[in-house]
């Protein structure tokens, strides 16, 4: 009898591990059932509520635990396999890294459990708030997928980001899931298999629950009132959204069809009001790319002799020889961006848009550095501004050391890589401080919040972020909404309003409450007119970052030195 009561705690062990990996995915795109949120963790709370004897006679194994989690990220990263086939490799290591990350939170959750006798209804959010917080740090960082990310369209509760961030929000949906866990647990679960409160016990935490619930609620409510009354003229955006097939946009004999698709795209949003005060094209659109040739680099004789007249180079009239290479290095780099310019005089406004950039350098062993820019024209063609990506995904668009060994490189998909930018863009468009990121920055927290200070730091900006990103990778997967929602934790975390183009979708404009106010359709083109209102609130997320989850980490730290610590002295007794 009590071999098969082990076997089938054993076995309802493993299936709530699994029913956990499932609801856990259902959460989150493309299932999208977000308000199941508050629920879906249950399975996996009843593991770490399990009473020791259970846990020992019935054990499932960081092994499964782990199995599950792979299982889980396999199904909610599936996009990832869809750019080429190399990435497939990609997706099964990172899911495997990924998947960690539930043993983890298990173990943390029962060792402060039954270590320093802490609650469920703590040891859970405290114990999930240091793992996201810990994915979202380590290996570049892979925020998308969090527990809180599921509650953006309840637009109250989301204010609470702009305090704790997307992780402390997480945190407060997983200790409400875990007062309902005792709830659970006091009805139904019996007592040899899991450490049910008393009644009392579960109605406190149940009013603990509710109350905190209640308080980040009202918190969002007021914060909303604060938001500022609009004053001034908005500035008004123009974002093209195309839809070109990634392996569309990397044919260089398709250079001529991608430009004519954006400006035919753009002429016709033009055509559908006044012209606006900024037209924003995604990240690459524009495929000529430009060039930066450094000083310390030696063109040779015979470029400079093609390029300059006889008149600069012999005779009377000819420069010297440091002059030729100037006039040489110019006249290459400006017969890249004419083009631009031309096209910018045409449409009459500011333009940003997504451009390769490559600088020719000896200063480093390939001779060459790549990179991923947003350039700002204004109406007469001129180059205002410029911004280089600072922060490239890693395999994705760089190979750790590759800048060192370039053969790196063959044993990748990737022909090259790029070097991450090293300053913000600072600009002004009609009145309204503008700055840019590109792609995936917006989905790390701290780098838009480093991006945010330096703003306001140097010109009391700014008044909008604007991100150019091509999600044509993938294929309008699930992928599109991650990203989206990402973006729309930055706007509340930093109070900035943020306007999205994105190559096949989604291009958005978020205001700094997180409402999201316009949004193209998926893998389809699209032009929105957006009317963008400054915000520029001051926030506790601003001031302290990510202090919160960072506690949460080192409790998590604590509690297992203090373990370490603790078996060392004993094996000192023994």
């Amino acid at each position: 009898m009590n071999s098969r009561l082990s076997v089938w705690q054993c076995s309802a062990g493993r299936l709530a591990a699994l029913a956990g990996a499932a609801t856990m995915f259902l959460i989150q795109p493309p299932a999208d059932c977000w308000p199941l949120a508050w629920l879906a963790p249950l399975p996996w709370l009843w593991l770490v509520a399990r009473s020791p004897a259970a846990a020992a006679a019935a054990p499932v194994s960081g092994r499964f635990l782990w199995l599950a989690g792979f299982l889980h990220w396999l199904a909610t990263i599936h996009w990832l396999r869809l750019p080429h086939p190399a990435t497939a490799i990609g997706w099964l290591l990172l899911s495997a890294y990924l998947a960690c990350y539930l043993p983890l939170f298990i173990w943390l959750a029962r060792r402060l459990i039954g270590r320093w006798r802490w609650p469920l209804v703590v040891a859970a959010p405290v114990a999930w708030m240091a793992c996201e917080q810990l994915r979202g740090w380590l290996l570049g960082g892979f925020t998308f997928g969090r527990l809180g990310h599921t509650q953006w369209r309840w637009i109250e509760l989301l204010q609470l980001a702009d305090v704790a961030g997307a992780v402390g929000l997480g945190g407060l949906v997983m200790l409400v899931s875990a007062a309902g866990y005792g709830l659970v647990a006091c009805c139904l679960v019996p007592g040899g298999q899991s450490r049910p409160p008393g009644r009392r016990v579960v109605v406190w935490q149940l009013l603990m629950a509710g109350s905190l619930l209640l308080a980040a609620v009202a918190y969002g409510r007021w914060r909303l009132t604060t938001a500022p009354v609009p004053a001034g003229k908005p500035l008004e955006v123009l974002l093209v959204q195309g839809s070109i097939d990634t392996e569309l946009k990397h044919d260089p004999a398709a250079v001529t069809d991608v430009t004519r698709h954006y400006d035919e795209l753009t002429r016709a949003g033009l055509a559908g009001g006044p012209r606006p005060d900024l037209i924003v094209w995604p990240e690459t659109m524009w495929r000529v790319g430009l060039l930066e040739i450094d000083p310390a680099e030696q063109l040779p004789a015979s470029l400079i002799e093609t390029m300059l007249s006889e008149a600069e180079t012999a005779g009377p009239t000819a420069l010297s020889a440091e002059q030729q290479q100037a006039r040489c290095r110019a006249r290459l780099e400006a017969e890249r961006l004419e083009p631009l310019a031309t096209y910018a005089k045409s449409y009459g406004s500011h333009w940003l848009v997504g451009v390769d950039k490559q600088r020719i350098t000896p200063q480093v062993t390939a001779g060459f550095e790549n990179f991923n820019m947003a350039v700002l024209l204004d109406a007469e063609g001129r180059l205002v501004g410029e911004y280089a990506k600072m922060h490239p995904v890693m395999f994705g668009e760089y190979v750790p050391l590759a800048d060192r060994f370039p053969w790196l490189y063959r044993l990748t998909p990737l022909p090259t890589g790029l070097t991450a930018g090293r300053k913000p863009l600072l600009a002004s468009v009609a009145g309204r401080r503008l700055t840019a990121t590109i792609c995936y920055e917006t989905a790390l927290p701290g780098a838009i919040r480093s991006l945010v200070r330096q703003c306001r730091q140097a010109d009391g900006g700014p008044d909008l972020i604007a991100n150019l990103t091509n999600d044509g990778w993938f294929w309008g997967s699930s992928e599109l909404d991650m990203h989206l929602t990402a973006a729309i934790f930055r706007a509340v975390e930093v109070r900035t309003p943020i306007v999205i183009a994105a190559n096949t979708g989604f291009s958005a404009s978020i205001d700094g409450c997180g409402r999201l106010l316009a949004r193209g359709p998926r893998r389809a083109t699209a032009t929105l007119r957006v009317a963008v209102q400054p915000d520029g609130r001051p926030t506790l997320w601003l001031a302290w970052g990510s202090l919160l989850p960072g506690l949460c980490i080192a409790i998590g730290l604590a509690v297992t030195l203090e373990g370490w610590v603790r078996r060392d002295s004993l094996k000192g007794v023994a």
